[in-house]
Protein backbone atom coordinates (compact mmCIF):
# COMPACT_ATOMS: atom_id res chain seq x y z
CA UNK A 1 0.00 0.00 0.00
CA UNK A 2 3.03 2.49 1.01
CA UNK A 3 4.10 1.99 -2.69
CA UNK A 4 1.03 2.75 -4.25
CA UNK A 5 0.30 5.24 -2.38
CA UNK A 6 3.97 7.16 -3.47
CA UNK A 7 3.28 6.31 -7.12
CA UNK A 8 -0.39 7.95 -6.87
CA UNK A 9 1.71 11.10 -5.23
CA UNK A 10 3.88 10.85 -8.19
CA UNK A 11 1.35 10.88 -10.69
CA UNK A 12 -0.62 13.41 -9.05
CA UNK A 13 2.56 15.78 -8.77
CA UNK A 14 3.22 15.52 -12.46
CA UNK A 15 -0.50 16.15 -13.23
CA UNK A 16 -0.10 18.93 -11.49
CA UNK A 17 3.14 20.22 -12.67
CA UNK A 18 1.58 19.66 -16.15
CA UNK A 19 -1.56 21.54 -15.29
CA UNK A 20 0.06 24.69 -13.81
CA UNK A 21 2.58 24.70 -16.93
CA UNK A 22 0.69 24.24 -20.38
CA UNK A 23 -2.10 26.19 -18.48
CA UNK A 24 0.33 28.91 -17.92
CA UNK A 25 1.43 28.96 -21.26
CA UNK A 26 -2.16 28.97 -22.38
CA UNK A 27 -2.93 32.23 -20.27
CA UNK A 28 0.59 34.18 -21.69
CA UNK A 29 -0.89 33.41 -25.38
CA UNK A 30 -4.25 34.87 -24.46
CA UNK A 31 -2.28 37.99 -22.61
CA UNK A 32 0.15 38.31 -25.34
CA UNK A 33 -2.33 38.22 -28.27
CA UNK A 34 -5.78 40.14 -26.60
CA UNK A 35 -7.03 39.81 -30.46
CA UNK A 36 -8.15 36.56 -29.14
CA UNK A 37 -10.16 37.95 -26.66
CA UNK A 38 -12.66 40.05 -29.28
CA UNK A 39 -14.04 36.28 -29.74
CA UNK A 40 -16.50 34.92 -27.42
CA UNK A 41 -15.64 31.75 -27.44
CA UNK A 42 -11.73 32.72 -26.58
CA UNK A 43 -13.09 34.33 -23.05
CA UNK A 44 -14.74 30.63 -21.97
CA UNK A 45 -11.00 29.15 -22.82
CA UNK A 46 -9.32 31.83 -20.79
CA UNK A 47 -11.41 30.92 -18.52
CA UNK A 48 -11.07 27.37 -18.43
CA UNK A 49 -7.01 27.84 -18.49
CA UNK A 50 -7.49 29.75 -14.88
CA UNK A 51 -9.68 27.05 -13.36
CA UNK A 52 -7.34 24.54 -14.65
CA UNK A 53 -4.50 26.20 -13.83
CA UNK A 54 -5.78 27.23 -10.14
CA UNK A 55 -6.71 23.47 -10.33
CA UNK A 56 -2.77 22.17 -10.49
CA UNK A 57 -1.61 24.35 -7.63
CA UNK A 58 -4.87 22.79 -5.93
CA UNK A 59 -3.66 19.09 -6.37
CA UNK A 60 -0.37 20.47 -5.09
CA UNK A 61 -1.95 21.88 -2.07
CA UNK A 62 -4.34 19.25 -1.53
CA UNK A 63 -2.61 16.73 1.29
CA UNK A 64 -4.49 13.47 -0.04
CA UNK A 65 -2.77 13.76 -3.51
CA UNK A 66 1.09 14.87 -3.70
CA UNK A 67 2.06 16.19 0.24
CA UNK A 68 0.85 12.95 1.73
CA UNK A 69 -1.99 13.19 4.25
CA UNK A 70 0.33 13.29 7.47
CA UNK A 71 2.97 15.68 5.90
CA UNK A 72 1.62 18.48 7.56
CA UNK A 73 0.14 19.78 10.67
CA UNK A 74 -3.17 20.62 10.84
CA UNK A 75 -3.84 24.19 12.18
CA UNK A 76 -5.79 25.17 15.63
CA UNK A 77 -8.83 26.99 16.03
CA UNK A 78 -11.11 28.31 12.66
CA UNK A 79 -8.04 28.15 10.65
CA UNK A 80 -8.14 24.33 10.81
CA UNK A 81 -11.85 24.22 10.52
CA UNK A 82 -11.24 25.95 6.90
CA UNK A 83 -8.41 24.32 5.78
CA UNK A 84 -10.34 20.59 6.12
CA UNK A 85 -13.73 21.55 5.03
CA UNK A 86 -11.78 23.62 1.52
CA UNK A 87 -9.14 21.74 1.07
CA UNK A 88 -8.60 18.50 2.87
CA UNK A 89 -11.74 17.10 1.52
CA UNK A 90 -11.02 18.21 -2.08
CA UNK A 91 -13.58 20.89 -1.95
CA UNK A 92 -11.39 23.21 -3.75
CA UNK A 93 -10.26 20.89 -6.56
CA UNK A 94 -13.97 19.26 -7.26
CA UNK A 95 -15.46 22.51 -7.35
CA UNK A 96 -13.29 23.70 -9.60
CA UNK A 97 -13.88 20.81 -11.55
CA UNK A 98 -17.78 21.48 -12.06
CA UNK A 99 -16.35 25.24 -13.04
CA UNK A 100 -14.64 23.27 -16.41
CA UNK A 101 -18.17 20.72 -16.73
CA UNK A 102 -20.49 23.95 -17.21
CA UNK A 103 -17.76 25.92 -18.69
CA UNK A 104 -16.96 23.34 -21.47
CA UNK A 105 -21.02 23.12 -21.79
CA UNK A 106 -20.98 27.15 -22.57
CA UNK A 107 -18.61 26.93 -24.99
CA UNK A 108 -20.76 24.06 -26.82
CA UNK A 109 -23.77 26.81 -26.97
CA UNK A 110 -21.27 29.26 -28.52
CA UNK A 111 -20.33 27.10 -31.21
CA UNK A 112 -24.08 26.18 -31.75
CA UNK A 113 -25.16 30.28 -32.01
CA UNK A 114 -22.15 30.75 -34.20
CA UNK A 115 -23.72 28.49 -36.39
CA UNK A 116 -26.71 28.18 -36.57
CA UNK A 117 -27.36 31.55 -35.94
CA UNK A 118 -24.84 33.62 -37.21
CA UNK A 119 -26.34 36.38 -38.36
CA UNK A 120 -27.23 36.80 -34.48
CA UNK A 121 -24.20 35.15 -32.84
CA UNK A 122 -22.40 39.14 -31.82
CA UNK A 123 -25.65 40.55 -30.84
CA UNK A 124 -26.36 37.80 -28.80
CA UNK A 125 -22.94 37.33 -27.25
CA UNK A 126 -21.39 40.26 -26.46
CA UNK A 127 -18.42 40.90 -24.20
CA UNK A 128 -20.62 41.65 -21.07
CA UNK A 129 -22.79 38.74 -21.58
CA UNK A 130 -19.96 36.52 -21.99
CA UNK A 131 -18.57 38.08 -18.44
CA UNK A 132 -21.61 37.53 -16.79
CA UNK A 133 -22.05 34.14 -18.12
CA UNK A 134 -18.67 32.54 -16.45
CA UNK A 135 -19.40 34.88 -12.95
CA UNK A 136 -22.87 32.41 -13.27
CA UNK A 137 -20.76 29.48 -13.78
CA UNK A 138 -18.65 29.98 -10.73
CA UNK A 139 -21.31 31.01 -8.95
CA UNK A 140 -23.64 28.08 -9.92
CA UNK A 141 -20.10 25.67 -9.09
CA UNK A 142 -19.70 27.04 -5.94
CA UNK A 143 -23.45 26.72 -4.21
CA UNK A 144 -23.67 23.28 -5.82
CA UNK A 145 -20.65 21.99 -4.13
CA UNK A 146 -21.55 24.03 -0.69
CA UNK A 147 -23.33 20.50 0.64
CA UNK A 148 -19.86 19.08 0.52
CA UNK A 149 -18.20 21.82 2.88
CA UNK A 150 -20.28 20.08 5.93
CA UNK A 151 -19.00 16.23 5.29
CA UNK A 152 -15.55 16.93 7.28
CA UNK A 153 -14.80 19.15 10.33
CA UNK A 154 -11.54 19.33 12.47
CA UNK A 155 -11.50 17.48 15.72
CA UNK A 156 -9.39 16.75 18.11
CA UNK A 157 -7.15 13.43 17.93
CA UNK A 158 -4.89 11.32 19.48
CA UNK A 159 -2.64 13.26 21.88
CA UNK A 160 -5.34 16.49 21.34
CA UNK A 161 -3.96 17.03 18.09
CA UNK A 162 -6.39 18.37 15.52
CA UNK A 163 -6.97 15.84 12.64
CA UNK A 164 -9.75 16.23 9.60
CA UNK A 165 -12.38 13.91 10.04
CA UNK A 166 -15.35 12.75 7.87
CA UNK A 167 -19.23 13.73 8.89
CA UNK A 168 -21.84 11.48 7.87
CA UNK A 169 -24.70 14.16 7.02
CA UNK A 170 -27.27 11.89 5.21
CA UNK A 171 -28.44 8.47 5.56
CA UNK A 172 -30.60 5.65 3.67
CA UNK A 173 -32.85 7.08 1.42
CA UNK A 174 -31.87 10.61 1.51
CA UNK A 175 -28.73 9.75 0.87
CA UNK A 176 -29.44 8.48 -2.58
CA UNK A 177 -31.87 10.82 -3.44
CA UNK A 178 -28.87 13.67 -2.44
CA UNK A 179 -26.11 11.47 -4.87
CA UNK A 180 -28.88 11.61 -7.62
CA UNK A 181 -29.10 15.14 -7.31
CA UNK A 182 -25.57 15.87 -7.32
CA UNK A 183 -24.81 13.90 -9.80
CA UNK A 184 -27.11 15.22 -12.22
CA UNK A 185 -26.26 19.21 -11.24
CA UNK A 186 -22.64 18.98 -11.41
CA UNK A 187 -22.19 16.82 -14.06
CA UNK A 188 -24.29 14.63 -16.23
CA UNK A 189 -26.97 17.72 -17.35
CA UNK A 190 -24.41 20.14 -18.22
CA UNK A 191 -22.14 16.98 -20.34
CA UNK A 192 -25.55 16.55 -21.56
CA UNK A 193 -26.14 19.48 -22.97
CA UNK A 194 -22.84 20.13 -24.41
CA UNK A 195 -22.80 16.49 -25.94
CA UNK A 196 -26.49 16.76 -28.06
CA UNK A 197 -25.09 20.41 -28.91
CA UNK A 198 -22.18 19.07 -30.46
CA UNK A 199 -23.94 16.24 -32.13
CA UNK A 200 -26.67 18.98 -33.63
CA UNK A 201 -23.73 20.79 -34.60
CA UNK A 202 -22.16 17.59 -36.78
CA UNK A 203 -25.10 16.87 -38.58
CA UNK A 204 -25.33 20.97 -39.65
CA UNK A 205 -21.23 20.61 -40.83
CA UNK A 206 -22.16 17.71 -42.29
CA UNK A 207 -25.53 18.61 -44.45
CA UNK A 208 -24.00 22.12 -45.12
CA UNK A 209 -20.39 21.79 -45.85
CA UNK A 210 -20.43 24.50 -48.38
CA UNK A 211 -20.89 27.25 -45.70
CA UNK A 212 -17.44 26.29 -44.66
CA UNK A 213 -15.21 26.71 -47.72
CA UNK A 214 -14.13 30.38 -47.34
CA UNK A 215 -11.38 31.14 -44.78
CA UNK A 216 -13.94 32.59 -42.12
CA UNK A 217 -15.87 29.49 -42.58
CA UNK A 218 -12.39 27.12 -41.87
CA UNK A 219 -11.66 29.30 -38.93
CA UNK A 220 -15.07 28.73 -37.47
CA UNK A 221 -14.70 24.82 -38.36
CA UNK A 222 -11.31 24.51 -36.58
CA UNK A 223 -12.81 26.26 -33.41
CA UNK A 224 -15.74 23.44 -33.83
CA UNK A 225 -13.43 20.61 -33.73
CA UNK A 226 -11.29 21.90 -30.71
CA UNK A 227 -14.40 22.12 -28.61
CA UNK A 228 -15.97 19.01 -29.62
CA UNK A 229 -12.65 17.32 -28.86
CA UNK A 230 -12.78 19.36 -25.51
CA UNK A 231 -16.15 17.95 -25.24
CA UNK A 232 -15.07 14.34 -25.02
CA UNK A 233 -12.23 14.63 -23.38
CA UNK A 234 -13.91 16.36 -20.71
CA UNK A 235 -16.52 13.48 -20.71
CA UNK A 236 -14.07 10.13 -20.62
CA UNK A 237 -12.01 11.92 -17.61
CA UNK A 238 -14.60 13.00 -15.63
CA UNK A 239 -17.83 10.55 -16.41
CA UNK A 240 -15.94 7.51 -14.43
CA UNK A 241 -15.41 8.98 -10.91
CA UNK A 242 -18.57 10.80 -11.18
CA UNK A 243 -20.34 7.19 -11.53
CA UNK A 244 -18.26 5.47 -9.39
CA UNK A 245 -19.05 8.05 -6.48
CA UNK A 246 -22.81 7.81 -7.72
CA UNK A 247 -22.69 3.94 -7.28
CA UNK A 248 -20.76 4.55 -3.78
CA UNK A 249 -23.47 6.68 -1.89
CA UNK A 250 -25.48 3.69 -3.00
CA UNK A 251 -23.13 1.29 -1.21
CA UNK A 252 -22.09 -0.55 -4.36
CA UNK A 253 -18.80 0.75 -4.50
CA UNK A 254 -16.19 1.27 -1.44
CA UNK A 255 -13.23 4.89 -1.79
CA UNK A 256 -9.98 4.15 -0.89
CA UNK A 257 -9.66 1.62 -3.59
CA UNK A 258 -7.02 1.13 -6.72
CA UNK A 259 -9.98 1.91 -9.15
CA UNK A 260 -11.31 5.01 -7.13
CA UNK A 261 -7.67 5.84 -6.91
CA UNK A 262 -7.82 5.52 -11.22
CA UNK A 263 -11.23 7.15 -11.44
CA UNK A 264 -9.45 10.35 -9.68
CA UNK A 265 -6.37 10.09 -11.66
CA UNK A 266 -8.21 10.61 -14.59
CA UNK A 267 -10.14 14.06 -13.19
CA UNK A 268 -7.10 15.43 -12.10
CA UNK A 269 -5.81 15.13 -15.91
CA UNK A 270 -8.47 16.48 -17.58
CA UNK A 271 -6.82 19.81 -16.09
CA UNK A 272 -3.56 19.10 -18.12
CA UNK A 273 -4.77 18.22 -21.40
CA UNK A 274 -7.20 21.22 -22.52
CA UNK A 275 -3.65 23.40 -23.82
CA UNK A 276 -2.54 20.48 -25.84
CA UNK A 277 -5.87 19.77 -27.38
CA UNK A 278 -6.22 23.26 -28.56
CA UNK A 279 -2.65 22.99 -30.38
CA UNK A 280 -3.58 19.75 -32.28
CA UNK A 281 -6.83 20.65 -33.33
CA UNK A 282 -6.77 24.57 -34.12
CA UNK A 283 -4.02 25.93 -36.29
CA UNK A 284 -4.33 29.48 -34.81
CA UNK A 285 -3.30 28.19 -30.66
CA UNK A 286 -0.74 26.30 -32.65
CA UNK A 287 1.18 29.09 -34.31
CA UNK A 288 0.92 31.49 -31.07
CA UNK A 289 2.04 28.62 -29.18
CA UNK A 290 5.25 28.43 -31.65
CA UNK A 291 5.49 32.11 -31.39
CA UNK A 292 5.71 31.94 -27.91
CA UNK A 293 7.94 29.27 -27.81
CA UNK A 294 10.54 30.21 -30.45
CA UNK A 295 10.43 33.76 -31.48
CA UNK A 296 12.55 32.65 -34.81
CA UNK A 297 8.96 30.68 -35.96
CA UNK A 298 7.30 34.23 -36.25
CA UNK A 299 9.85 35.65 -38.70
CA UNK A 300 9.79 32.60 -40.53
CA UNK A 301 5.38 32.32 -40.42
CA UNK A 302 5.56 36.01 -41.70
CA UNK A 303 7.85 35.36 -44.96
CA UNK A 304 5.86 32.49 -45.48
CA UNK A 305 2.80 34.15 -45.83
CA UNK A 306 4.21 36.82 -48.07
CA UNK A 307 4.38 34.08 -50.81
CA UNK A 308 2.67 30.77 -49.82
CA UNK A 309 5.81 29.08 -50.04
CA UNK A 310 8.34 28.09 -47.56
CA UNK A 311 10.74 28.88 -49.98
CA UNK A 312 10.45 32.54 -49.21
CA UNK A 313 11.24 31.93 -45.63
CA UNK A 314 14.92 30.51 -46.83
CA UNK A 315 15.40 33.55 -48.86
CA UNK A 316 14.96 35.24 -45.60
CA UNK A 317 17.29 33.88 -43.47
CA UNK A 318 20.05 33.89 -46.65
CA UNK A 319 19.54 37.70 -46.35
CA UNK A 320 19.63 38.08 -42.83
CA UNK A 321 23.10 36.08 -42.59
CA UNK A 322 24.61 37.77 -45.49
CA UNK A 323 22.96 41.34 -44.20
CA UNK A 324 22.33 41.01 -40.36
CA UNK A 325 21.64 45.13 -39.84
CA UNK A 326 18.50 44.96 -42.89
CA UNK A 327 16.83 41.89 -40.55
CA UNK A 328 14.50 44.81 -39.08
CA UNK A 329 13.75 46.39 -42.40
CA UNK A 330 12.82 43.26 -43.92
CA UNK A 331 10.52 41.73 -41.13
CA UNK A 332 9.09 45.08 -40.70
CA UNK A 333 8.56 45.75 -44.67
CA UNK A 334 7.35 41.80 -44.77
CA UNK A 335 4.90 42.46 -42.18
CA UNK A 336 3.70 45.72 -43.42
CA UNK A 337 2.95 44.13 -47.02
CA UNK A 338 1.36 41.00 -45.03
CA UNK A 339 -1.23 43.17 -42.97
CA UNK A 340 -2.15 45.29 -46.41
CA UNK A 341 -2.49 42.00 -48.18
CA UNK A 342 -5.02 40.96 -45.70
CA UNK A 343 -6.85 43.75 -45.23
CA UNK A 344 -5.78 44.52 -41.27
CA UNK A 345 -7.38 41.22 -40.72
CA UNK A 346 -6.56 38.05 -38.94
CA UNK A 347 -8.71 35.80 -41.00
CA UNK A 348 -7.96 32.89 -38.95
CA UNK A 349 -9.39 34.72 -35.83
CA UNK A 350 -13.06 35.87 -37.96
Amino acid sequence: MLEMALGLRIIFGIIASFAIINNGLLLLVICKNKVLLRMPYNMLVLSLAVTDFITGIGIFITPVYVIGQGSIPIPDGWIGHVFCRVIFSQYLVFTLGIVSVYTVACMAIDRWLAVARPTKYKTILTKSRVNICVLCIWTISVLLNTPHLFEMKAAAGPGNIPQCKWIVLTEGVARMIVAVVEFMGKFFLPLLTASVTMISLHSRVKSSQALFRSNRGQAGLRLLRMCMLTTLILGVCWFPNQLYYLLFKYDLTQLDTPMHHFTVVLCMFNSCINPIVYCISNKTYRRYFMILLCPRYKERLIATELTGSEAASTVYDRICKARPEARISVANAIQAHAFERNGGINNDQD
